[in-house]
């Protein structure tokens, strides 16, 4: 049975980049947001370009618009040094179709000679969380790495997804790999848990990115949280008004 080319997953490059033991950083849109907000984040602060991006037939025929710009949903972009890559999906892939596409990113990851792979991944809470963000779990020598920067580990973990997929695969073919867990708000944007991440990443491999605009967006959260509590005690408070009744 001969298989066409276009239902095969593979890397198109549209830039050759010459890449030096790169870090490569990857999120999907399937657990949580958190990971791609922090990739999008890093890709506009650094400036990194686009380079390549991931065809298959199990990432859906969709067209994202962001930032004046057309583009594929799972795309690869890279510092002009060739020593960061971002890989990031912006909707979930097809799980029918996780081992032929990780198969497919680790062929290409394992051809630049990676330091590490760093899947950055989510865990949704309804609470404003306290403590601690971003928990790490990795192989034994980047525990090592981990404990020395004091980035808290994880105490167990079961990550799902093409993260967890990509994971797997890693420690198979011996590429160094970590993943972090970050706790974020679940549905609503949580500046504070990219923050979290960022804080990490700068730690552990002295990215130097800034994180000021990062800290006007959690602070003006905040003051919006703050309102919303507010609102809501005046609403429990005896004499105040019901529920039903307070916009009325």
């Amino acid at each position: 049975m001969v298989t066409h080319e276009s239902f095969v997953s593979k890397v198109i490059n549209y830039k050759n980049v010459e890449f030096s033991r790169p870090y490569v950083f990857v999120s999907f849109m399937d657990n949580s947001a958190v990971g791609v907000m922090t990739l999008k984040y890093i890709i506009e602060s650094l400036d990194l370009h686009e380079f390549a991006r991931i065809s298959s037939p199990y990432v859906p025929p969709v067209t994202v618009f962001a930032a004046g710009k057309l583009r594929h949903p799972f795309r690869l972009y890279a510092n002009n040094s060739g020593t960061l890559v971002c890989i990031l999906s912006d909707i979930p892939v097809d799980p029918d179709g996780y081992y032929e596409v990780t198969s497919t990113l680790l062929d290409w990851i394992t051809s630049v000679n990676p330091k590490v792979v760093v899947n950055l991944d989510g865990v949704a809470s309804k609470e404003v969380p306290e403590g601690p963000r971003t928990f790490a779990v990795g192989d034994k020598e980047n525990l090592a790495l981990l404990a020395k920067k004091k980035i808290p580990l994880a105490g167990s973990a079961l990550i799902t997804g093409l993260g967890g997929s990509i994971i797997s695969e890693s420690i198979v073919r011996q590429v160094p790999v970590m993943s972090f867990l970050t706790v974020t708000m679940e549905e609503v944007p949580d500046p504070d848990a990219v923050i979290s991440n960022i804080d990490a990443l700068n730690s552990l491999f002295s990215l130097d990115i800034k994180k000021e605009p990062l800290l006007d967006a959690a602070k003006k959260y905040h003051e919006e949280l703050t309102k919303i509590m507010e609102e809501y005690n005046k609403v429990k408070s005896p004499g105040g008004k019901t529920p039903e009744s307070m916009y009325g």
